[in-house]
């Protein structure tokens, strides 16, 4: 049987199949729903937004996946290694790095400090405008995020069935809405969890019987050496390259350390746990959650090659192929093994993960508006029950504005690409501003915020670019097609000639993070040097991270716990602990609430 990528199709079995998951995976998030919907939850705008801080290790880290391993992932890695081949693979490497990263560098100041936002913590090593660039830089890119999480699992859908995306995209954002707006955050934990379980063995079982259908493991490893897809070894250093080594490694490290470390949807997680040990371990887990889905991921686009190569390579099916390949592969692979059902399994994993980044975000925007803006920023407080309503009211908006976003995001292609160039600009950016804080002492208000903008500045001079170039036909061209199909060749749709794009416009979306990154990092460090007021930053030791203590002005360390024992009285109006958390071998002992650990 060929595999023409047109495969479509949805039986009665898929459609119990995807019922009785998508119903099981919400249940957590409908019971959390009618518990957050209550007079005393709607009041508590704290348990609301963090869950308590006594929220369990393992479904905290299943939510971390869901975060970041969206329905994108799903569907734009497997097309990807399709056109590309595995060198996308080598990102896993930049993960396990970055989680490595983020444990030893910025974990630590944010479980000392005990924050409810992690941008809470630029006010107190800058000042509140600092805090509020950085809020407003991370909605931003939240609402250029969220629609992709929407359309992803909609298309999908729309592939499958025939219904309209935008339909489609409504629903989910209504099932989502409804449990995230009146559940808070246990709700989207506890729900996480469980769609995160769908989506892996969704994934799971696509590439089994996948690999079944096309003749087994070995011969999925044939058909891709002989065309070329396995290889790991183009290390070249130009950035226009769509693939290397470097790309995956060096820019995949840098784009995730950007989420992993200061992302108010990563902390508002760790610090929902109620120790460092706890926060650490839920990363790991995340850490090997994602390197699996990606693997999975990148298992199923080998997959679907062999099936196009086997199948007789149709014409329909050639590289470059957009993000319909996985459905229609899904499809395939339910016709020739007999499989009622794996089509419904399937989407359900699909929405699971687009439901759970969905509601990831949404929670987190919901913080941020509350805690950095009105708090932080405007210094304004409201009752009680009045901010839980205004952060639901806002929850709801955004998920709105989501669905009607949809109608720019089906003009673009490619989403792997596009979701990591246009969310890298205010990751790169507020990545940078953390990290002049947390290492660079000699920075101040000044040299955070000139970083910070000349790093958005130039990541979306750089990513605006590329989709530009992108729109007008400028593609990198897939990998050859090997000995199999000399009866397919590749053209482009719009022959464009590279060297007419500006170069900025033609680098790789690995290194849109990176730039960004560079940029906030070189432009803070030199203006804070320069122009800001040394006797005005805050020396707190505990401000830094671990790894630049010894290099700290001794007043730094005469000052150390200051800043947390300030915000404990502030809060509790009791003393806190006279000693500072960094002192000796003390702060593994110590929980992040100031209590000794037990």
């Amino acid at each position: 049987m060929s595999f023409t990528m047109t495969e479509g199709g949805f039986g009665v079995g898929d459609y119990v199949a995807f019922g009785l998951l998508c119903t099981a995976s919400c249940a957590g998030g409908v019971w959390y729903s009618a518990i957050g919907s209550r007079t005393k939850a709607v009041v508590d705008i704290r348990d609301y937004l963090l869950g308590g801080r006594a929220m369990s290790t393992f479904p905290v880290a299943m939510s971390l996946i869901a975060s970041y391993v969206s329905g994108v992932t799903i569907l734009g890695t497997p097309a990807e290694i399709y056109n590309y081949g595995t060198q996308y693979w080598l990102v896993v490497v930049g993960v396990t790095m970055s989680c490595v990263l983020v444990a030893s560098v910025y974990l630590p100041v944010f479980c000392t400090l005990r924050l409810s936002s992690s941008y809470e913590y630029l006010e107190l090593r800058f000042n509140r405008h600092v805090r509020a660039l950085a809020s407003v830089l991370f909605l931003l890119d939240e609402v250029l995020f969220l629609p992709m999480v929407v359309y992803v699992p909609a298309l999908a859908f729309n592939q499958l069935t025939g219904f309209n995306v935008f339909a489609v995209g409504g629903i989910m954002v209504a099932i989502c809405g409804i449990y995230t707006v009146l559940g808070g955050l246990r709700a989207v934990v506890w729900t996480d969890s469980v769609q995160t379980g769908v989506m892996f063995i969704g994934v799971l079982l696509v590439a089994a019987a996948g690999t079944i259908a096309v003749g087994g493991f070995q011969t999925v490893l044939n058909v891709a050496s002989e065309s070329g897809r396995l290889d790991l070894n183009n290390w070249n250093f130009s950035p226009y390259e769509r693939q290397t080594g470097w790309g995956a490694v060096v820019g995949g490290f840098l784009y995730w350390t950007c989420f992993n470390s200061v992302n108010q949807t990563m902390v508002q997680r760790y610090i929902a746990l109620p120790s460092k040990k706890k926060a650490i371990a839920a990363l790991a887990i995340f850490c090997v959650g994602a390197i699996l889905a990606i693997t999975l991921c990148v298992w199923c686009g080998l997959a679907a090659w062999t099936a196009w190569v086997r199948g007789g390579c149709a014409e329909s099916g050639k590289p470059i192929v957009d993000d319909r390949l996985l459905p229609a592969f899904v499809t395939y692979v339910a016709k020739v093994q007999h499989l009622p059902g794996l089509a419904g399994v399937f989407l359900a994993g699909v929405f699971g993960a687009g439901l759970s980044s969905l509601s990831a975000v949404l929670n987190a925007c919901a913080l941020v508006v509350v805690e950095d803006i009105m708090h932080g920023w405007l210094r304004l407080r409201l009752k009680p029950l009045t901010e839980g309503i205004l952060a639901r009211l806002f929850t709801a908006t955004l998920a709105i504005v989501s669905v009607v976003m949809l109608v720019v995001i089906e003009k673009l292609g490619g989403v792997l690409g596009v979701a990591t160039a246009l969310s890298a600009v205010a990751a790169s950016a507020t990545c940078g501003m953390f990290s002049l804080g947390m290492a660079c002492w000699w920075v101040g208000p000044r040299g955070a915020a000139a970083g910070a903008l000349a790093g958005a500045l130039l990541a979306a001079t750089a990513s605006l670019g590329t989709q530009a170039a992108a729109a007008r036909g400028l593609r990198a061209p897939p990998r050859a097609l090997g000995l199999h199909c000399t009866n397919a060749t590749y053209e482009a749709a719009i022959p464009l000639d590279p060297e007419t794009i500006f170069p900025l416009f033609r680098i790789s979306y690995h290194w849109i993070a990176p730039l960004g990154l560079v940029a906030t990092l070189s432009v803070g460090a030199l203006v804070g040097w320069f122009f800001d007021n040394q006797r005005d930053i805050k020396m707190d030791a505990e401000l830094f991270t671990p790894a630049v203590w010894r290099f700290l002005p001794s007043e730094a360390h005469e000052h150390a716990g200051e800043t947390r024992r300030n915000l404990v009285n502030k809060i509790t109006e009791s003393p806190a602990p006279s000693s500072p958390l960094i002192i000796g071998q003390g702060v593994d002992k110590i929980e992040m609430n100031g209590e000794p650990s037990r």
